[in-house]
């Protein structure tokens, strides 16, 4: 014999689950990091060189850039600092933009739950922001270009993990925390440090770019979120 919970549940209409169960901020950034890519090396040659140099951060611009440089257009210290956030849209190949829309749903729709649409967004751009600043800040004068959302997509794991470990927000000195932390940091100094490569793209990893945007994200979160009332 069913139970009346048993009968209620089999005349209730069932709800379809979506596959991807993303938040749609998520979901339009990964559709537009892979949909930049893709239209980025449908660009010829040469225009694919001029789209770098406009787009991608590049440290010398301020105030390191050598005399040659003094005409060329976007060289300026304000179009550098447009550059913090318009480098996150160009990627190095196929496997880098991968990874990092991989990592993007993983821990950019933990933030976008929190956080709603605005946390994800200033801490996706805060994120940005802040590796690029501790590139520069340890490579002043480098005059290669940086590009990824790697800085970002960092600054979306540190918040994360804030609220990976049970309900509600741990502490900066959470013991789990800190573990991932000291591994996370570990991870970048041995790929970063030592010259290694992600799937034989070219280019070494900016490691200081993923751990300011990781460290940006773990501090700032507790600003960005999204409290609701109970009902």
């Amino acid at each position: 014999m069913k139970s009346p919970w048993d009968q209620a549940s089999e005349g209730a209409p069932r709800r379809r689950e979506r596959f991807f169960n993303l938040p749609p901020i998520v979901t339009w950034t990964a559709i537009g990091l892979l949909g930049l890519y893709f239209l980025f090396v449908l660009l010829p040659p040469d225009m694919r060189q001029q789209v770098i140099w406009d787009f991608a951060f590049v440290p010398a611009r301020f105030g390191a850039l050598p005399p040659e440089y003094a005409n060329v257009p976007h060289s300026s210290a304000l179009w550098g600092v447009l550059t913090m956030v318009t480098h996150t849209g160009l990627h190095g190949g196929l496997m880098h933009v991968g990874f990092n829309v991989a990592w993007l749903m993983a821990f950019g729709t933990v933030v976008a739950r929190v956080g709603g649409t605005r946390g994800f967004v200033a801490v996706y751009v805060i994120g940005a922001m802040a590796g690029a600043l501790l590139f520069w800040a340890m490579h002043p004068e480098e005059l290669i270009p940086v590009v990824g959302a790697s800085g970002a997509i960092s600054a979306l794991m540190g918040a994360a993990v804030r609220f990976l470990y049970g309900p509600g927000l741990a502490r900066l000195t959470d013991p789990r925390v800190l573990t991932f932390t000291a591994i996370w940091l570990a991870i970048n100094l041995v790929f970063g440090l030592g010259g290694f490569q992600i799937g034989g793209q070219s280019g070494q990893i900016a490691w200081e770019a993923h751990m300011g945007g990781y460290f940006a994200g773990l501090l700032i979160i507790p600003y960005f979120i999204r409290y609701r009332r109970p009902a």
